[in-house]
């Protein structure tokens, strides 16, 4: 399956003064807990090591938070923070899964992030900044 990278605005700066915007590998998921589901915009992101979103999607699933497996981590800025990791059920272009991912209450993203485990881990992804394409192919 083929998604197109999404274009977002972007502010010209000294180091960039031609830019207009900037592509991302941006990814339309959804993110299902029982009778519960949202649709959530998410960054394909490899350095990351697991999938992660914020707590308030969480919470808008009907999932307590706080009763999942907690487990530490160090985001963009360096500082300690907490996730709260949660078995539910992630859709990618049609294809339904069961995702061991986390939720955070700091998380300082617009958007979800796919990772090591739980995405990366079931599908072979190629980037093509160039063509901005993304291609993910189910190991599953």
């Amino acid at each position: 399956m083929k998604f197109p990278y999404l274009k977002f605005p972007s502010e010209p700066s000294p180091a960039f003064p031609d830019r207009k915007s900037c592509s991302r590998p941006v990814i339309p998921v959804a993110l299902i807990h029982g009778s519960n589901s949202l649709r959530v915009q998410s960054l394909i992101d490899s350095g990351a090591d697991w999938c992660i979103f914020h707590s308030e999607i969480a919470k808008e699933l009907g999932i307590d938070l706080k009763a999942g497996k907690q487990q530490h981590f160090f985001g963009v800025g360096g500082s300690k923070q907490f996730a709260y990791f949660h078995t539910i059920q992630m859709e990618v272009g049609g294809w339904k899964f069961p995702c061991y991912c986390a939720f955070a209450e700091d998380l300082k993203t617009p958007y979800g992030l796919l990772g090591q485990v739980g995405f990366f881990d079931k599908f072979q992804v190629r980037l093509d900044f160039e063509k901005e394409e993304i291609e993910l192919k189910p190991k599953f």
